[in-house]
């Protein structure tokens, strides 16, 4: 009889064991997926930040000088291993080019017409200031 609760006891806190180590691992999976996503979020706003600074360094170049601006800006190909497209219309939206999900903010009121679309795979896009229009292309 003592010989069966040795092998039981010696189950018993091998799956115990196992428990222990496959919820380690989930709560480990979950942690790292989450911090994934919030990175991304970030760098999505970072990229949007950006497009904001350089739409306004187009627009202020124009007025300044009075003449048509171009303002090539170098980005990543990829954040948090996504491709990602930025367009610009009433707002900045940075989103990912798989999934679609994206972010927006509001682009500093100027006294021009914004539009235009770019995606992360050509490493940089263009803002150009032609007239009443601030163009964003690849």
């Amino acid at each position: 009889m003592r010989g069966q609760y040795i092998a039981i006891n010696e189950l018993l806190l091998f799956g115990i064991g196992a428990l222990l180590a496959l919820s380690v691992a989930g709560i480990i999976s979950f942690t790292v997926t989450s911090l994934q996503k919030q990175t991304e979020r970030d760098q999505y706003y970072m990229i949007a930040n950006l497009v904001s600074m350089a739409t306004t360094k187009t627009y202020l170049c124009s007025n300044i000088k009075n003449v048509d601006c171009n303002l090539i800006v170098e980005i990543p190909r990829k954040l948090s291993e996504e491709r990602y497209v930025i367009s610009l219309s009433n707002n900045i939206s940075v989103s990912n080019f798989r999934t679609d999900e994206r972010i927006e903010i509001k682009p500093p009121k100027l006294n021009k017409i914004i539009k235009g679309e770019a995606t992360s795979s050509a490493r940089y896009f263009v803002l150009e200031a032609r007239g009443e229009n601030i163009t964003l292309s690849r």
